[in-house]
């Protein structure tokens, strides 16, 4: 677990761990009190490196590495906002931790980062909490991004920050609901007869959609055939295995 303060009084910020010094220092509330963040996320390395990004920006931290752990420590810690990835190696997954603790605490922010494309991508399958931020991982390059949208979900007139993938970050950015649904099923290693009958259409109409897909990925012309397993890959790099109870 990460660092575990015992009270609210205003500290001196530790000095950065890399070059994410050079974001503006987050401002406290008010005189005499620290904000708190609370983390959670299942990557020590991610987990480190976004609790230490906001610790070196006035804000105490606590690191929790499961929606359980979180759940368990909350009540103690009471922090301002939470900051969680959608995807946990145990359930309960971050969107239900995250309506959970809002529940528990309505006013508290909530800052969710993940791989997916945006909040409104097919795999999210449940709703964010009204007014929550959604940051792309692969556009937390500067402390800037992470803190602007922290201080979006902590400042009533603010519309909560939305920093969604680009070209560059994501390789599904582009495809479709219909495209994404096909990729996991690909993934699950389903064959085309099969994800006709799973999604009550005929196999011409999965393959003609297969061959759209791995257009749109540009692996449709691999020299060695392996288009399947080239957009299997890229759904897993992007998502994780899948499972027939996801």
């Amino acid at each position: 677990m990460g660092r575990t303060p015992p009270h609210r009084e205003q500290t001196d910020g530790d000095q950065p761990a890399d070059a994410f010094h050079d974001a503006p220092v987050a401002q406290p509330a008010a005189a005499g009190f620290t904000r708190r963040a609370m983390v959670v996320e299942d990557d020590g390395f991610a987990r480190t490196l976004l609790s230490e990004t906001v610790a070196a920006h006035g804000f105490e931290t606590w690191e929790c590495s499961s929606a359980r752990e979180a759940m368990r420590a909350f009540a103690a810690f009471d922090p301002d906002v939470l900051i969680v990835d959608i995807q946990l190696d145990r359930p309960p997954n971050g969107v239900q931790l995250a309506q959970a603790l809002r529940e528990r605490a309505p006013h508290l922010g909530i800052v969710v980062v993940s791989q997916y494309p945006g909040p409104d991508s097919p795999n999210i399958t449940s709703s964010l909490p009204p007014g929550s931020a959604f940051v792309h991982k692969g556009r937390i390059r500067s402390a800037e991004v992470l803190l602007d949208a922290i201080e979006s979900v902590l400042d009533d007139r603010a519309a909560p920050a939305r920093v969604r993938a680009q070209a560059g970050d994501h390789p599904l950015v582009g495809c479709s609901r219909s495209q994404i649904a096909l990729l996991r099923m690909i993934a699950l290693g389903y064959s085309n007869e099969r994800i006709a009958k799973e999604r009550g259409t005929t196999l011409r109409a999965v393959e003609q959609l297969a061959h759209r897909t791995y257009a749109q990925l540009g692996v449709g012309a691999d020299a060695d055939g392996n288009a399947r397993v080239r957009a299997a890959l890229a759904y897993v790099a992007a998502f994780g295995l899948p499972s027939d109870g996801r």
